[in-house]
């Protein structure tokens, strides 16, 4: 795999992660609480991350 390959794989494992925590948090009716807070906010900071990791690359190839 490219380096582009990776960044969109990264990034769709983190989708699955964001919604698997999000399931885990209804589940356990944790929503709203502080550690899966905090846990949720990583995760969605690191997606933001790789998006543009993903959108670099593109541009990079296109540019």
């Amino acid at each position: 795999m490219d380096n582009l390959d990776n960044a969109k794989h990264d990034h769709q494992k983190n989708k699955s992660d964001i919604v698997n925590l999000v399931k885990q948090m209804f589940a356990q009716n944790k929503w709203g609480d502080e550690e899966y807070r905090q846990a949720l906010q990583e995760l969605v900071k690191k997606d933001e991350e790789l998006v543009s990791e993903v959108t670099r690359i593109i541009k990079e190839r296109h540019g």
